[in-house]
């Protein structure tokens, strides 16, 4: 059978991790939530993870091409389902199951551990049954039809289209559903589209949050590592860094996507796209800033549709920000010596405002986490062994927290993750893992601990909490990163939401200091700074002329 994204040429011909994938992708299709492909090196035994009913399942899939499937798949599932703590245990093969495959689930079964059996003509009657969309397939909003609409025709008249949604408002959905209405009306060359990013990480993410929007008919496929789709047509998602080396054997694509766009002006990128020369390619984005200060306009034409954090809390598009900035104390005396003096941002961050102490960092992060009666935590970090500690830390003062960092094996993160989802822990520290791609709407409370002079980087952590979920009323971010750069960049988005700013507003919810001449201080200044972020380099800036009363002796953190 074949017209649906599991037929038999996946079953006859793979890839396994193909394999692998379309079973987790019947799963979605058939209303389990988060989930996770996990297979392959230290997977312990387990391929697939999915939750239905409250009830986590653990499935193991074995593809093979001409002969039963190994029995040994039997006792891994059940290993696997100790290591996850799993509900229900299945197995999923491309060939039926064999005299000795069938004989080890009796033996389980007479112990009382019933393992489910998905061989191929089970497999294939669940696709038929399926619906035709996932109960997971997003609604769109309003703004999103229009930009699908602005996207479609843009594509269909220029072959070029631009998209600018913040993180939270759903650039992956309009994408999604723009690449299903082409591929419907046939406006597609070759009926073959690819989606382009740079890490693994996110291209398997962008793979996951498209099946939620597709119709059962549209195969999916990677393009990754060593792994080579088996067919091409349909949608493969693809790193760049895979894309390169194969330019000269990969088929027409009749559409090109390039997600995080600001990309899209490096080497590989162009290079890529050069000699794919697709007859459409689109691009989105949350941070169109590159540091290179390439224009990606040139590449994507003019944006169809530009909307960022500021517009989507105006609008209800994102949830609530309870923005808290904390600072130490100001050094009063250089302040008094040095005005009107010209400084650099780096001198001034080093007198004005006094690196936070963790332990009483993770003191008010509990406080105010449990007085605002949060659920989960997120905390931004300036390096892998400060996430380490400071989730030690974060335990000392009650949280059930845990880190995830790049060096982590791969398993170890998203069993991380599944408990962070399934409410098991309640803090999570990490550096850059969660800046692109990763979809945690849950999260209700963020803390930064880092420092970044990037604008890009600083709106992508921002939008990790921004997302709306029925599980929240507001995210509450508490940035303890003394940073003349942050701070303006605070100012500027609160002004941009309010249309208007208030001292005592800004000053009492916004910045807090440790004593008030310090907060009056630094807001008017830095409105005297209000270009501070856009400055080539370490800009040099001048401190106003003023005179204050001699201010109380320096605090803590406040």
């Amino acid at each position: 059978m074949e017209g649906y994204f599991l037929d038999s040429r996946r079953l006859l011909n793979g890839s396994w991790r193909a394999f692998e994938r379309d079973v987790a992708r019947l799963l979605v299709q058939n209303s389990f939530e988060d989930v996770r492909v996990v297979g392959g090196s230290g997977d312990r035994g387990a391929d697939v993870l999915g939750v239905k009913n409250g009830q986590l399942w653990v499935i193991q899939c074995k593809f093979t091409s001409d002969s039963y499937p190994d029995p040994h798949a039997v006792e891994e599932i059940v290993e696997a389902a100790q290591f996850y703590e799993a509900d229900r245990l299945a197995i999923a093969s491309s060939r039926p199951f064999g005299p000795a495959m069938n004989a080890a689930i009796d033996r389980w079964a007479r112990l009382g551990i019933r393992i489910d059996s998905l061989p191929p003509g089970t497999l294939i009657e669940m696709m038929r049954r399926s619906p035709e969309y996932p109960r997971a397939r997003r609604e769109l909003r309003d703004y999103q039809d229009d930009c699908v609409t602005k996207l479609v025709a843009a594509l269909r008249e220029t072959g070029r289209g631009q998209l600018v949604l913040a993180t939270g408002l759903g650039k992956t959905v309009v994408m999604a559903e723009t690449t299903a209405q082409l591929l419907r009306d046939g406006a597609i060359d070759s009926g073959r589209v690819l989606v382009l990013a740079d890490k693994r990480e996110l291209v398997e993410q962008l793979q996951r949050e498209f099946w939620q929007q597709l119709p059962k008919n549209i195969p999916t496929h990677l393009l990754i590592g060593g792994e080579i789709p088996t067919f091409w047509d349909g949608i493969t998602f693809a790193t760049v860094q895979s894309v390169i080396p194969r330019l000269d054997i990969l088929p027409q694509f009749g559409l090109v996507w390039v997600d995080e766009a600001h990309h899209i002006g490096s080497d590989s990128f162009r290079r890529a796209i050069e000699r794919l020369a697709p007859p459409m390619i689109g691009g989105a984005t949350a941070t169109p800033w590159r540091g290179d200060r390439f224009d990606i306009d040139t590449m994507l034409g003019q944006p169809i549709a530009k909307i960022g954090i500021d517009e989507g809390l105006r609008q209800g598009f994102l949830c609530e920000a309870d923005y808290r900035l904390l600072a130490d104390n100001i050094d009063w005396d250089f302040v008094r010596k040095q005005s009107r003096n010209e400084y650099s941002i780096k001198e001034l961050n080093t007198k004005l405002l006094i690196p936070t102490r963790d332990e009483e960092a993770a003191k008010l992060i509990a406080d105010t986490f449990n007085k605002e009666g949060r659920r989960s935590l997120l905390v931004f970090c300036p390096g892998i062994e400060h996430a380490r500690t400071f989730s030690a830390m974060l335990r000392l003062f009650g949280f059930n927290s845990a880190f995830i960092t790049g060096d982590m094996d791969s398993r170890e993160r998203e069993k991380t993750m599944a408990a962070l989802r399934r409410g098991t822990i309640n803090a999570v520290t990490t550096v850059d893992i969660f800046n692109e791609g990763v979809d945690v709407p849950d999260v209700d409370m963020l803390a930064f601990m880092r420092v970044t002079h990037s604008r890009r980087i600083f709106v992508q952590q921002l939008g990790r909490g921004l997302r709306l979920s029925a599980n929240k009323n507001k995210v509450v971010v508490l940035d303890f990163v003394s940073d003349l750069r942050r701070i303006s960049e605070v100012i500027d988005l609160q002004k941009s939401i309010s249309g208007e700013v208030e001292k005592l507003d800004l000053i009492e919810r916004i910045v807090q200091f440790s004593d008030r001449g310090a907060g009056h201080f630094m807001f008017e200044w830095l409105l005297d700074q209000a270009d501070l972020f856009n400055r080539e380099g370490d800009a040099k800036l001048e401190l106003p002329e003023f005179n204050f009363p001699l201010p109380p002796s320096p605090g803590a953190v406040q």
